[in-house]
C-alpha cells in the first residue's frame, strides 16, 4: 500500500511535469523551483512563456505607489531578460503569451520600450509554434514595429497580434514572409503601412486556414484596397464599424466560413468558394446616407452559402441590380438584421428556391422607403420549402413590414411555425390571430424565441 506521505508528484518525468507547468504563468512555474533539488530546473523545460504583468501596474493594483510601480515594472523586465538571455533560460521557446500593460511607470523610464521588440527578436526563431502578443495604454506611446524575424518562423502555427486601447503594433512593407506551417492569424488593432503588406503577409502563409481581422479606427485610413488572397483559407473574419474607406476583394476558393462587419466600404468583391457554408454580413458604404454598392459583385461570391446573415446601413441597392440577383440554390437559414427596402426581402427570397428558415432581427428591419409590392411569380420557396418564420422586434413593425409578415402567412404553403417575439407586439398579434393561413401553420407569441403562447 503506498504511503500517504509519499511525493507522487516529483516521480513523475521530466516531460510530464514540464507539461504540467506549462499551463501556469510562468512566474508561477518559476517558484516551483524552491521545492526541491528534483524542481530546480524543471520549469526550464516547459518551452513555454506565459506572462502577464498586471500586478506591475496602479490601474489594476490602487495601492500601488508610483515608486512600487516602477520597481514591480524594472523587476518584472529583469525577470524576462533572465528567461530569455540568462543563467535560467528557456531554449528553445515554442509557446509565447505576453499580455503587457503599458503604465505610467513606462511613461517615465522606458519611453520606446525597447526591451519589447528585443524580446520577439530573441523567441522568433523556427521552434517557435505559438505566438500570442497583447499591449494596453493608457498614455501616449511610440507605435511598435513588430520585426522581420517574427515573419520567418517556419514552424509557427498560430499568430496573435492585439492592441487594446489603440492601434500599437504596425508592420512595415514585407518583402519576405516565410510562415509554412501557419493556420491561426489574429490581427486587432495592427496598423499596415501599406497595400501590399497583407497580401505579402497571406502569400507566405501557404497552409492558413483562419484569419481574424479587428483594425481599429487608424489601421489602414492610407490603402485603398484590400486584397484576401489565400488558396487555403476557411474561415475569414473581418470586423470593423467605422473609419476606413476602400475595395475588398477576397479570393479564397476553399472558404467556408465568412463573417464581415464593415460599415463604411467603397466596395466588395469575392470569387466563387464551392465549399461555403456560412455569411454574416454586416455593411454599409462610405458615401454617406445614399451609398451605393455593386450588388452583382457584392452577392455572386457568397451565392454558393448555406447560412446567410444579413444587415445594411445607409446602402442602397438599385432595383435594376436586385431583378438580376444570382441563384442561392444551398440557401436554406436566411437571417435579416436591417436593410434599405422591402424590395431586397422581396428579392433575395425570389431567388433563394430551397430556403427552410426565414428570421427578422431587429426592432425594424427595414430602415429604407416603405414600399410594398408582392413578388410576381410567388417565390419557389413558399410553395415547397420554407416551413419557420421567426420575428424578433421589441419595438414591433410598421404597416408595411407588418404586410411581408401576413404575405409569407398566406403563400407559405408548407409554412408550419411562425415565431413572434415579443408577445407586446399586439398589432401584429392582432392580424396574425385573425388571418387565416394556407397551411394550418402554428402561430407562437414569446417574449424568447422559441417558445410562448401558440395560437
Amino acid at each position: 500500500m503506498m504511503d500517504e506521505d509519499q511525493d507522487r508528484i516529483s516521480n513523475l518525468s521530466d516531460d510530464v511535469l514540464a507539461h504540467i507547468l506549462s499551463f501556469l504563468e510562468l512566474r508561477d512555474a518559476f517558484k516551483t523551483m524552491i521545492l526541491s533539488k528534483r524542481w530546480e530546473k524543471v520549469w526550464t523545460l516547459t518551452h513555454s512563456i506565459n506572462l502577464n504583468n498586471k500586478s506591475c501596474v496602479r490601474r489594476f493594483d490602487q495601492r500601488l505607489s508610483l515608486d512600487k510601480e516602477i520597481r514591480r515594472r524594472t523587476t518584472f523586465i529583469n525577470f524576462i531578460n533572465g528567461v530569455l538571455f540568462g543563467d535560467n533560460m528557456i531554449f528553445p521557446v515554442k509557446a509565447f503569451t505576453l499580455s503587457y500593460y503599458f503604465g505610467y511607470a513606462d511613461f517615465i523610464r522606458h519611453r520606446h520600450s525597447p526591451y519589447l521588440i528585443k524580446w520577439v527578436d530573441a523567441v522568433s526563431t523556427n521552434d517557435l509554434e505559438k505566438f500570442d502578443f497583447s499591449i494596453s495604454i493608457d498614455c501616449t506611446f511610440p507605435v511598435l514595429n513588430m520585426p522581420p524575424t517574427l515573419f520567418q518562423c517556419q514552424n509557427l502555427v498560430t499568430l496573435s497580434l492585439e492592441s487594446i486601447n489603440r492601434v500599437l503594433i504596425s508592420f512595415d512593407v514585407l518583402e519576405t514572409v516565410c510562415l509554412l506551417s501557419l493556420k491561426y492569424l489574429r490581427l486587432v488593432k495592427v496598423r499596415f503601412e501599406e497595400e501590399n503588406t497583407l497580401k505579402n503577409l497571406l502569400s507566405g502563409c501557404p497552409v492558413l486556414e483562419e484569419l481574424y481581422m479587428e483594425p481599429g479606427d487608424t489601421g489602414f485610413k492610407s490603402i485603398p484596397h484590400f486584397y484576401f488572397i489565400s488558396p487555403s483559407l476557411k474561415i475569414l473574419r473581418w470586423k470593423r464599424e467605422e473609419g476606413f474607406r476602400g475595395y475588398f476583394v477576397v479570393k479564397a476558393p476553399k472558404l467556408e466560413h465568412l463573417h464581415f462587419v464593415e460599415h463604411s466600404m467603397l466596395g466588395f468583391s469575392m470569387s466563387v468558394s464551392p465549399s461555403l457554408v456560412s455569411v454574416i454580413m454586416d455593411i454599409g458604404s462610405s458615401f454617406g446616407h445614399h451609398g451605393h454598392i455593386s450588388v452583382k459583385k457584392l452577392f455572386q461570391g457568397i451565392s454558393n452559402a448555406q447560412k446567410l446573415e444579413w444587415s445594411t446601413h445607409h446602402t442602397f441597392m438599385a432595383k435594376v441590380e436586385l431583378d438580376n440577383l444570382p441563384e442561392f440554390c444551398n440557401l436554406t437559414h436566411l437571417k435579416i438584421g436591417s436593410c434599405q427596402d422591402l424590395y431586397f426581402v422581396s428579392s433575395i427570397i425570389q431567388h433563394s428556391p430551397h430556403l427552410k428558415h426565414l428570421i427578422f432581427d431587429k426592432d425594424h428591419f427595414i430602415s429604407g422607403p416603405m414600399t410594398w409590392s408582392p413578388p410576381v411569380p410567388v417565390p419557389p420557396c413558399l410553395v415547397s420549402h420554407l416551413e419557420t418564420v421567426e420575428i424578433i422586434a421589441p419595438e414591433g413593425q410598421t404597416s408595411y413590414e407588418i404586410e411581408l409578415i401576413l404575405y409569407l402567412l398566406h403563400k407559405g404553403k408548407v409554412l408550419k411555425k411562425m415565431i413572434v417575439t415579443p408577445f407586446s407586439c399586439m398589432d401584429l398579434r392582432r392580424k396574425l390571430w385573425e388571418s387565416p393561413n394556407a397551411g394550418g401553420c402554428k402561430i407562437v407569441f414569446s417574449d424568447f424565441p422559441a417558445g410562448g403562447t401558440s395560437r
